[in-house]
C-alpha cells in the first residue's frame, strides 16, 4: 500500500497492576494512552488484561483483539520428575509480587496436615531473596527449602513433583502454560488471566493467602493421581496456547491492517 508497515503493541501487564490514583499509575497509564494513540492494533495476552484496560485507561483508539501467549511444540514434551525430587517447586522473581513469602509461609501449616516434612525448591533471582531465605530460618525451614539461581524452567521441573505459582498479580504468566505443557501439576492463586488457563471453579486455584494454599497443598500431596486429573488436558492447552495458534491470530491482525491501510 506504500503506507509503511503495521504498528502493533501489547499493554505491559505490570503496567496495569499499579492503582490508577497513585503517582506511578497515572504516569504508566498515561504511557499506555500515547502507546495506543501511536498503534494500529493491540494485542491482549489475556480477557484480565482487556478487561483492566477498558477500566483504568478507557476504550482503546486502535482496534484489539484477544491473542493468547503460545508455546513451542517441544514445550508440550513431559518432563517427569527426578527420583529425589521435592514435593514443590517455586519459580520465578524473588519479589512479594509474584508471591515467594506465601509459598514459604504455607509450608509450615502444610506439614501437620500431612504428618510429614515438605521439601520445596525455590529457583530465581531478586532483591528480596534473602528476605525469603531469613523468613525459611524463622520458620525452621531452612533444612528443607533450597535456594537455586535462575535456571530454564524444563531444567527446573525435573526437581519437583509440583509446581505452586502464589502470584499476588498476573497478567498471562507463560511459567503457568509452560508447567502445565509439561505435564506438571500446579497450584497457583486465581489472579490475572490464570483462571482463564484453568477455567472457572477449578481445585487448583487459590487466593494468595498461606492458609488455603496449605490446604491444596496438603491434597496435592496426599492424592497425587486425583489433583493430576483437574489439570487442564494437552489437548485443550494445545488448542488454545499453541504456537501456531498465536502465530494465525497475529498473522490475521496484521493482514486485516493492511487491507484497511490499501
Amino acid at each position: 500500500s506504500g503506507s509503511g508497515p503495521g504498528r502493533f503493541y501489547s499493554p505491559h501487564g505490570g503496567s496495569l497492576h499499579y492503582d490508577g490514583k497513585s503517582i506511578a499509575g497515572r504516569f504508566f497509564f498515561t504511557l499506555e494512552r500515547v502507546m495506543d494513540r501511536l498503534t494500529d492494533h493491540i494485542f491482549f495476552v489475556s480477557d484480565y488484561e482487556r478487561r483492566t484496560f477498558l477500566r483504568e485507561i478507557g476504550e482503546p483508539r486502535a482496534a484489539s483483539s484477544l491473542v493468547y501467549n503460545g508455546l513451542r511444540p517441544n514445550e508440550f514434551e513431559p518432563t517427569p520428575p527426578e527420583n529425589d525430587a521435592a514435593d514443590f517447586l517455586f519459580i520465578g522473581m524473588m519479589r512479594d509480587l509474584k508471591g515467594p513469602d506465601i509459598f514459604i509461609a504455607a509450608l509450615a501449616p502444610a506439614e501437620p496436615r500431612l504428618g510429614r516434612r515438605l521439601t520445596a525448591i525455590m529457583v530465581g533471582a531478586g532483591h528480596d531473596r534473602e528476605k525469603y531465605i531469613r523468613q525459611t530460618e524463622r520458620l525452621c525451614l531452612s533444612d528443607r527449602v533450597r535456594f537455586l539461581e535462575p535456571m530454564p524452567a524444563r531444567q527446573a521441573f525435573p526437581l519437583a513433583r509440583n509446581v505452586v505459582v502464589p502470584s499476588r498479580a498476573e497478567a498471562m504468566p507463560y511459567i503457568v502454560l509452560e508447567a502445565l505443557a509439561a505435564g506438571m501439576p500446579m497450584i497457583a492463586t486465581a489472579v490475572g488471566g490464570i483462571p482463564e488457563i484453568f477455567g472457572p471453579g477449578s481445585c487448583a486455584l487459590v487466593r494468595p493467602e498461606a492458609e488455603e494454599l496449605a490446604e491444596r497443598m496438603d491434597s496435592a500431596v496426599r492424592d497425587p493421581a486425583r489433583f493430576r486429573a483437574v489439570m487442564p488436558s494437552g489437548a485443550d492447552l494445545r488448542a488454545r496456547f499453541g504456537g501456531d495458534v498465536m502465530a494465525r491470530d497475529i498473522e490475521r491482525a496484521y493482514f486485516a491492517v493492511l487491507d484497511a491501510r490499501a
